[in-house]
């Protein structure tokens, strides 16, 4: 026993295909886990903001019963990832007197958690999250990691089909407004397009169809919009040697003061991943000083190369909402290259 005995020791260390191995199985559940994270946080911020809306349900009910309906309240919590209802630090109770009471996500969550709102009118909580409302907050909380609603138009295809029946039955009602050809889909989303020299004139015609001029709130669906209708809206524009000009109005506008809005009632923030995101420009101060309200429209082609210069373009531009009655008189025949809007109507 008196040998001594050596272990010998393997120096070399890993060899570079075991690397490659590590990192590859690594990177495999990243992909996996990271996204599945990121979706519970985001399922336990919409979870809490439901509970939340449901006790101030309950306690304006309550309270209401007790104090009567003008003196009814409740108290108010902080929700991550959702905007305060308080204005102040305060913890004073806030009173269950307007008609409706909401629980909308901040700025960094606008398109990433539902929003719920307590109807004090007819007693209802609901819910508002991509194109999709309702009461169904099952539905509504699967919704918050169903990134494309693809889960929820397999599950609910008779539904879709019952509203994609009624867009085209409007559609064909109002032929005279709609361009023959132009119905196209996208998730939960039926579009078309209409006629309007101006932004006023497109939004109405988008109402007949039961929506509103589009709100697209990512790149994603701004460039579904410029793919589907490019070809559609491309026309020859007499003031640059008949070069190619595209483009339409969408649902974006703004006030005489330059605060901007959706026709669909959605505020425009760093949630909307856009071509213009949150941060905007300054409002002309021609709009300001004539009490100018003014509309946005998708730029496709355009032949002087302003845009391109400019901010490029399929980006959003903003005009008069009165289109061109704001430039030309009502009789004149100088060309103007905006003459129809995108309509988008919910089909979920």
């Amino acid at each position: 026993m008196g040998r001594n005995f050596q272990k010998k020791i393997n120096k070399d260390g890993f060899s570079l295909i075991e690397l490659v191995v590590v990192i590859a199985v690594l990177a495999i559940l990243s992909a996996v886990a990271i996204p599945s994270f990121f979706c519970f946080i985001r399922k336990a911020k919409a979870t809490a903001a439901l509970t939340s809306a449901k006790n101030i349900q309950k306690e304006c009910e309550i309270s209401a019963s007790l104090d009567g309906s003008n003196s009814s309240s409740f108290q108010p919590a902080n929700i991550s990832g959702y905007k305060s209802l308080l204005n102040s630090s305060s913890s004073e109770k806030i009173p269950c007197s307007n008609n409706s009471i909401t629980l909308e996500p901040d700025t960094n969550n606008a398109n990433l958690l539902p929003t719920f709102i307590y109807s004090l009118t007819n007693k209802e909580l609901t819910f508002s999250f991509r194109g999709i409302k309702g009461k169904d907050f099952k539905t509504c909380l699967a919704l918050v990691c169903d990134y494309d609603n693809a889960s929820y138009i397999s599950n609910n295809s008779s539904r879709i089909a019952a509203n994609r029946a009624n867009v085209l039955a409007s559609i064909e009602q109002n032929s005279n407004v709609v361009m023959d050809g132009s119905y196209s889909e996208r998730g939960c989303s039926a579009y078309a397009l209409v006629n309007g020299s101006s932004w006023d004139e497109a939004q109405k015609n988008a109402e007949k169809l039961g929506g509103n001029l589009t709100t697209p709130n990512n790149l994603d669906e701004n460039k579904f919009i410029i793919d589907e209708y490019t070809e559609k809206l491309t026309e020859r524009d007499s003031n640059w040697n008949n070069g190619e000009r595209a483009g339409a109005w969408i649902g974006l506008k703004s006030d005489a003061s330059g605060n901007l809005s959706f026709a669909n009632g959605e505020v425009l923030d760093k949630g909307f991943n856009s071509p213009y995101g949150g941060s905007q420009e300054n409002y002309p101060d021609e709009y300001k000083n004539n009490n100018v309200t003014s509309g946005f429209h998708i730029l496709i082609k355009d032949p002087s190369g302003h845009a391109q210069r400019h901010g490029g373009l399929n980006t959003w531009w903003r005009e008069p909402n009165t289109g061109r009655d704001y430039y030309f008189d009502k009789d004149s025949n100088d060309y103007w290259g905006y003459n129809y809007g995108i309509a988008e109507v919910p089909i979920c």
